[in-house]
């Protein structure tokens, strides 16, 4: 296995919604989209679990937001189950805007998931 992308791991975990039609990507908010949609943002990575000075694995982040002229909080507990049945681990979210200014709606949370460095082939 190459290096782990937790795009992928996150998208692949959202396949329920997005095969429901609910666009599911990767970057940041889309103007030109006018129906609800979700974003995954890669926020980076950490070595875990030193020993002998050599991290046993590593932990990537993500950013996973839902975007909409309404107020999803229904979708975002799915999202937040979803993840965790696929082995993510939950961290928190943003705190939401529950009148926003311009009439989109941004609920985010931010997820984690821990790779042995076994499964990304850096040995």
């Amino acid at each position: 296995m190459g290096y782990p992308d937790i795009i992928k791991d996150a998208s692949e975990a959202l396949e329920e919604i997005s095969d429901r039609g609910i666009t599911v990507m990767q970057g940041w908010y889309d103007k030109n989209i006018k129906d609800c949609h979700v974003t995954l943002w890669d926020l980076g990575e950490t070595e875990d679990n030193h020993s002998d000075d050599e991290a046993e694995g590593v932990t990537l982040s993500v950013q996973v937001t839902v975007f909409s002229t309404e107020d999803e909080t229904v979708l975002a507990r799915e999202i937040k189950a979803l993840m965790k049945i696929h082995g993510f681990d939950f961290e928190g979210r943003n705190g939401d805007d529950s009148k926003p200014d311009d009439g989109i709606y941004m609920k985010a949370q931010r997820f984690s998931k821990f790779y042995e460095m076994e499964e990304t082939g850096n040995e």
